[in-house]
């Protein structure tokens, strides 16, 4: 008998396209690092680069949305997967916005830049182990981890104002300024979602 119907391609589960957001905005970070580097960029092109990169976390994030929707059953409470999910998106968005405003400034990136860059990687990477994980012990682990390196990312911002308000007010120091606040917001943000997915995994124990 003749086969009419063909197997159906595997969907990615919410679990799997969640990593697959966070891998984007580490490919983010990464080319913000570079870039923060990289003594002379062309701007444009840098521009358009990190707009690429950002437009493919959107559209992770959206397939996240559809099938955390669409699915009976999620790893953990939808509102709490939702919360992290748009905190993610909220780092790589931030990500974008200190490469265009580094660039259009052209501002000449200071040690902390690379620091701070630094510690939103390695909170990512805590908190891509904990979705992956299947042990929920193990889950609050990573998690705790990757708040406690966006916290470090405070500190940063704290150091970075002590050293530029030690000198003079200069138009390099407002906008070095501009750029610390940026990174300490996506500080903010990563801590944001390794709490929501704490809250995702104390419900579920309940």
């Amino acid at each position: 008998m003749k086969r009419y119907f063909r197997r159906r391609r595997q969907r990615k589960s919410t679990r799997q396209l969640l990593i697959q957001q966070i891998d984007i905005t580490l490919e983010g970070v990464a080319f913000a690092l570079e870039v923060a580097q990289s003594p002379l960029v062309n701007r444009a092109e840098t521009r358009a680069s990190m707009a690429d990169i950002e437009h493919e976390g959107d559209d992770a994030r959206a397939e996240v949305i559809r099938v955390m929707l669409s699915n009976v059953i999620t790893p953990l409470d939808r509102e709490d997967l939702f919360r992290a999910s748009r905190s993610i998106d909220d780092v790589l968005d931030n990500t974008r916005d200190f490469v265009r405003e580094m660039t259009m400034w052209r501002a000449t990136a200071a040690p902390w830049s690379a620091k701070a860059l630094q510690q939103m990687t390695a909170s990512l990477e805590e908190l891509r182990i904990a979705i992956k994980d299947p042990e929920p012990a193990m889950v609050r682990v990573h998690c705790i981890a990757a708040r406690k390196e966006a916290g470090q990312i405070r500190r940063v911002y704290q150091e970075g104002l002590k050293e530029l308000f030690s000198g003079d007010l200069t138009l390099e120091t407002l906008k070095n300024r501009e750029l610390l606040r940026r990174l300490d917001v996506i500080g903010l943000r990563l801590g944001e979602a390794a709490d929501a997915l704490l809250d995702g995994l104390i419900k579920r124990a309940l």
